[in-house]
């Protein structure tokens, strides 16, 4: 019986669902059928409007305008491009009476007119870049020295502004101060020197190398100095894209005929170390007049900078002590220092062995008794600190590094970037507003005037050129290691030849 009266009230509920579903369909249906009927008549309303039958109307007065305009201009298209009807309208616009011999004139005169025009339009038709490629070695990025590499499709300069030279590079020495630059080393400056001397748009790569030698094989109209074919030797700042390259463009105040006495491979090795020697000695008031027994050391007498000052001291007759590892002894003695300090191996890089070397050199300072009237930091050995060195110097004597200076605007975030870089451009417009000199950048010493003094001193036979190692562009790895061994003697050149 419960089962029978589940059934039942199954049923009832299902029948029940059945006729709301009917229901509610029946309403939508209704409302559906209502809502079509009211937007026709609004369709028909406006399909009634006075307005649109209006725009209808301009519509279709507009679209038969410009059917008849059309086929009037076919005809008029088709009647002029009969060549009976352009022989009649030519006639009336330049007369009946024409001979052979005038037409031939005006064809001639047409020929001969476009072409002076199609001359006139390729000569001052705007000019394509030129796009040549060279061998570079450049940093790519600056994480140290393993961002070395030799690019060989390289943009190379082909073209002369009015003061510059183009330089086909011989040979080019490798300097420390390209180990720094891959580590970061003046990379602020860099970015803005170059936009503003308009020398790069951008900061890398860096191309690597300060100083070289080659042959000029273009000049700018207003370069007077210098000649296409001359053989000569140049430097550039830090913030200057290199010379590690096969064509380098340079502006010609950094440029001078090297020594005719010197070839290619040795040139390259003294136009940077020999513009930072002549400049310490000036720093230091030393000069040919008053070096006569000046006592001078020189720490690090074995660098290419070091090898420099040795050889213009001894010229001058100055009294030379020079610092120098067990292996470069006889090179120094050579060059004419008049005593040697042998520094002592160091086994490692460890803070602790630099920390005994240094205490092993000042106490041999001591022994020794003397003072200075000038103390030249060229290298990195035993990492010596100014205030160490004091109490070996004469009251009126002067401590000075050749090494490249701390720039804190490497540091530099965002808003320190953008505010050297106002202040920079500022100051150099200021600077040339009042005819002022803007070499501040590690640019004074670089220069020719520089450079010639360090060929007469060469073809003189007072300087010689001292070369470590020469290296071929692919074996750049060898060399960034070569420079770093603090035993390494003079410079070391990688050749393009």
């Amino acid at each position: 019986m419960k089962m029978d009266e589940l059934l039942f009230r199954s049923t009832q509920k299902i029948e029940h669902l059945q006729v709301k579903s009917q229901i509610t369909a029946s309403k939508i249906r209704d409302e559906l059928i209502l809502y079509i009927a009211q937007g026709k008549l609004i369709l028909l309303e406006l399909w009634s409007n006075p307005a649109l039958e209006h725009a209808r109307l301009n519509f279709s007065e507009k679209l038969t305008t410009f059917i008849a305009s059309t086929k009037e201009m076919k005809s008029l298209i088709i009647s002029y491009a009969n060549p009976k009807h352009m022989y009649i309208a030519f006639l009336n616009i330049f007369g009946k009476k024409w001979t052979t011999r005038d037409v031939y004139l005006a064809c001639s005169g047409l020929i001969v007119g476009g072409l002076i025009g199609l001359t006139i339009g390729l000569t001052i038709r705007k000019r394509e870049p030129l796009l040549r490629y060279m061998q570079a070695i450049q940093c790519t990025n600056y994480f140290g020295p393993e961002s070395i590499t030799v690019a060989e499709d390289a943009l190379a300069p082909y073209e002369c502004s009015e003061f510059d030279v183009l330089v086909n590079v011989k040979a080019a020495s490798i300097q420390m101060i390209d180990v720094q630059i891959c580590s970061g080393y003046g990379k602020t400056l860099r970015g803005i020197l170059q936009r503003m001397y308009s020398h790069s748009s951008s900061r890398l790569p860096v191309i690597l190398g300060r100083e070289c030698a080659g042959i000029i094989t273009d000049i700018g109209q207003k370069v007077s100095r210098l000649e296409v074919g001359d053989e000569v030797w140049l430097t550039v700042p830090f913030w200057c894209q290199g010379t590690l390259c096969q064509s380098v463009l340079v502006n010609e105040k950094r440029v001078s005929r090297k020594p005719k006495n010197s070839a290619f491979e040795g040139a390259c090795s003294l136009p940077y170390s020999g513009s930072l020697a002549l400049s310490a000695l000036g720093e230091a008031r030393i000069e040919y007049m008053n070096a006569r027994e000046k006592r001078v050391l020189v720490l690090g007498g074995c660098t290419p900078v070091g090898c420099v000052l040795i050889q213009l001291l001894k010229h001058w007759n100055a009294i030379v002590t020079a610092t120098c590892y067990k292996r470069a002894v006889p090179v120094v003695t050579a060059l004419g220092a008049c005593s040697i300090i042998v520094l002592n191996d160091v086994k490692s890089v460890s803070d602790g062995d630099k920390r005994d070397q240094n205490k092993a050199f000042l106490k041999e300072l001591e022994t020794r008794g003397e003072v200075y009237d000038a103390i030249v930091k060229t290298g990195l050995e035993g990492d010596l600190k100014m205030e160490e060195l004091r109490e070996f110097l004469k009251v009126d004597g002067t401590i000075i590094s050749t090494l490249p200076p701390l720039l804190t605007s490497d540091g530099y975030g965002f808003f320190g970037r953008c505010m050297l870089a106002v202040y920079v451009n500022l100051k150099y417009k200021l600077q040339n507003m009042f005819g002022l000199p803007t070499n501040d950048f590690d640019e004074t010493h670089l220069c020719y005037v520089t450079l010639d003094r360090l060929t007469q001193y060469v073809e003189d036979g007072y300087l010689q050129t001292v070369v470590d190692k020469i290296y071929q562009p692919q074996d750049i790895d060898v060399a960034v290691n070569h420079i770093q061994d603090p035993q390494a003697i003079g410079s070391t050149v990688v050749t393009f030849r």
